[in-house]
């Protein structure tokens, strides 16, 4: 086994303890079900995020990224670039003052907007079935929705 930094000794340790919390996500794996400490393993970062990290299934020897099934999945941007995209968007900013604000593209804005809307729409579909409600106002998001609506 290679050894590293102290730093890096201590983030092996951090991530074998997050894999014995993890499932498979593969619904033919027989620990897709199954949290265990030998089921799943770190296996390396990938990248500059913080959740940026690749895990192995023991029982079916498949690899997997910690973002699977989340917006951030295949995207580039770090974690703080997002969240400050997102933070910038919600106080009412507009796409390009976001872009400048955060020192990124127009179209990367844009790209984050669709796949978090495209990620929360199927998390409603997934949880919001039939969902009883007796009231509900929806004035001011209807005022943001309108406004945000060109992409």
């Amino acid at each position: 086994m290679r050894k590293g930094t102290p730093a890096q000794e201590e983030y092996r340790k951090q991530m074998k303890a997050k894999a014995g919390t993890l499932l498979c996500p593969f619904d033919d794996c027989e620990n897709h079900t199954q949290t265990g400490p030998d089921n799943i393993i770190f296996i390396r970062k990938y990248g500059k995020g913080a959740t940026q990290n690749l895990f192995k299934c023991m029982k079916c020897k498949r690899t997997f990224s910690e973002r699977r099934g989340t917006a951030l999945f295949g995207c580039g941007l770090p974690e703080d670039k997002i969240s400050e995209i997102t933070r910038c968007l919600g106080e009412g900013n507009s796409i390009r003052g976001t872009a400048r604000i955060v020192r990124v593209s127009k179209s990367t804005v844009c790209s984050i907007v669709k796949r978090l809307g495209s990620h929360a729409e199927k998390v409603t579909e997934c949880h919001m079935q039939n969902y009883h409600m007796e009231e509900c106002q929806l004035d001011e998001l209807w005022g943001l929705v309108f406004k945000k609506k060109r992409i």
